[in-house]
Parts: C-alpha cells; sequence; structure tokens
C-alpha cells in the first residue's frame, strides 16, 4: 500500500509505508534467532558484572556519605562530606601511602619500560639461544605472587638474606653504611624491597608487549632508513620508537593505573609501608571504619580516572 501527495513543487511523492511485521515472525526470523541467542550467552556474564560491580560501585558512592563502620553493620546514617573533611585535614597515614606510592611510581615505571626495552632489543636479534631467554625472562610475569613473596622475604631477611649479605659486604669493602639494609620490617627501607621485587616481576611482561610491536614493524622501513643511511641509533629513536608509540604509551598507561593499586606484596611479604590500597584496607577490615575506608576509594578512583583521561588526551592513536 502506498501512500501519495504532493510536496511543495506539485510533485507527487510515493512513500511506501512500512508494515511491521508481527513479533512471531520477527523471533523466528534468522536475525530475530541470532539476537536471541546472542542475548541469552551474554544475560549471565552482564548479570554477574551488574551484581558484583555496578552495584557494589552505586553503593560505595552511597556509602561514603554515611557512617557505616563495618561490612556488616546495619545501623548507619547519613552524614554528608564528614569522611571526607576528615580525610583532607585529618588523616596523614592515608596521605603518607600517596606519597610512598609516588615515589614507587617515579622510581619502577620508567626502570621498567626502559628495562623492557632492552630485554627487548636483546632478545630480538635472531641468535642462538634466544627463545630460551625470551622464556627466562617472561617467567617472573607468570609466576605465583605468593611463591614470589616468599622468595624475595629469604633474598631480604635481615640476618642470612642474600641481597643484604651482599649490602654488608660492599659496606665492610668501604669500610663505612655505604649502602643501608633492605629490611622489610623497617618502614624507612621496606618499600625499596617492594620495588625490588617490581622490577623483578614486570620487566618480562612489557618485553613480551615491546617486542611483538618490534616485529610488527615492517622490514622494508629499516631497509629505506639503511640505505638513507641511518646507523643504528638513528634507526631506533627516529623509526623504531615513533613507529612503537602506541605499544609504549600503553604500557606507560597501565602501569600508571596499576601502581596506584599495589597492595599484595605488602601483605605477602609483611612489609611495614604504607600505601593507599593497604590503608583502605585496614580501614575496613581491621579499624571499624568502613565508611572513611570507602572514602578513600572515592578519592583514589578519582586520582586513577584522571590519570586515565590525561593518557587518552596524551596519546589518542592508541586507544583507538
Amino acid at each position: 500500500m502506498q501512500n501519495v501527495n504532493q510536496n511543495e513543487h506539485g510533485l507527487a511523492n510515493v512513500n511506501p509505508k512500512k508494515e511491521k511485521k508481527p513479533f512471531k515472525e520477527v523471533f523466528w526470523s534468522r536475525k530475530g534467532q541470532r539476537n536471541f541467542w546472542g542475548y541469552t550467552f551474554v544475560a549471565p556474564a552482564l548479570i554477574i558484572f551488574v551484581l558484583f560491580t555496578v552495584l557494589p560501585i552505586i553503593l560505595s558512592f552511597t556509602l561514603g556519605f554515611t557512617n557505616i563502620k563495618s561490612p556488616a553493620s546495619s545501623n548507619y546514617k547519613f552524614t554528608g562530606l564528614a569522611n571526607f573533611r576528615f580525610l583532607f585535614n585529618s588523616n596523614p597515614s592515608f596521605w603518607k601511602g600517596m606519597k610512598n606510592i609516588l615515589l614507587y611510581t617515579v622510581i619502577t615505571v620508567p626502570l621498567t619500560l626502559t628495562g623492557s626495552m632492552i630485554l627487548a632489543l636483546i632478545v630480538k636479534k635472531p641468535i642462538a639461544g634466544t627463545k630460551f631467554f625470551r622464556g627466562v625472562f617472561y617467567l617472573p610475569g607468570i609466576t605465583s605472587g605468593v611463591a614470589t613473596a616468599m622468595v624475595w622475604s629469604y633474598l631480604l631477611n635481615g640476618t642470612n638474606g642474600i641481597i643484604n649479605q651482599g649490602i654488608a659486604g660492599i659496606n665492610n669493602l668501604f669500610g663505612f653504611e655505604l649502602i643501608p639494609k633492605i629490611l622489610l620490617a623497617v618502614e624507612s627501607t621496606a618499600l625499596w624491597g617492594i620495588i625490588l621485587m617490581t622490577l623483578w616481576g614486570a620487566l618480562g611482561g612489557n618485553m613480551v608487549l615491546f617486542l611483538a610491536s618490534m616485529n610488527s614493524i615492517p622490514t622494508s622501513i629499516f631497509e629505506a632508513a639503511e640505505v638513507d643511511g641511518a646507523n643504528r641509533f638513528q634507526t631506533f629513536f627516529r623509526v623504531t620508537l615513533p613507529m612503537m608509540k602506541p605499544s609504549i604509551f600503553f604500557a606507560l598507561t597501565l602501569s600508571l593505573i596499576g601502581t596506584p593499586q599495589m597492595f599484595e606484596p605488602i601483605i605477602l611479604m609483611n612489609a611495614r609501608t604504607v600505601t593507599p590500597v593497604y590503608e583502605i584496607y585496614k580501614n575496613a577490615m581491621d579499624n571499624g571504619m568502613m565508611s572513611l575506608a570507602i572514602a578513600q576509594s572515592i578519592v583514589l578512583f578519582a586520582f586513577i580516572m584522571m590519570i586515565t583521561f590525561v593518557m587518552q588526551k596524551t596519546n589518542k592513536e592508541s586507544y583507538i
């Protein structure tokens, strides 16, 4: 059936009137069946995501403005911005943790990315044993966190730990304490032990990422650079690095997002240092200050989101 009318020029417009198909016909069509089974298989994961991610986030933002003491508390009331005022004015331990994380980030991120790039350049060369060393360098990244913490706790033992014995030998050689011992039980040095363990474990993962990025660069580009007379250093800095920019920014973004959330090594190694997530854990589980812990989580969440936003704006092509 067609609907015929005239436009402003007196010409006839013929617009076919679309008839709505019955639901049964749409449902049993090939497209309808494909959509039905697609939604059916996605639904369980979507329900779990909503129940255990979306709702807790919404609930956390709500409870941050109350005086709830523990996860099991049912008697609490709205307190407005009291938790946030306390956090910014009377909670030095949280900001001490933020300062520790800043130091941790400034040291680990540049060293990790630089070390991973060097390892990727080493194992990229087609020489004997390259594949073996690729596996060796990547092994720390897939090792159990508990096993890693146990090994590093032994290495950093104050009496018979290999690392501290080496430091003691260096100090004896110079006749004075050139390098202080790295003791996990001492707050001033515990963070350095965590930094060492992080560097050891994170180099392999970024190495694989950088190696894959290097191998994806067409060889014709390197051949053209060689024809133009570029040496190895010029080729690396003017060809390889610019072509790897998306991968480098991706690794940098993941590192900057991950470092503020550092928590497991402190618990597993029983290290005497403070980080924001560890402070949140203590307030929520040990100190009976659940509402303050939620407020701290909101501040940390905003900080991480700010980092993500800045990185996205800095290098948009890495996120396309």
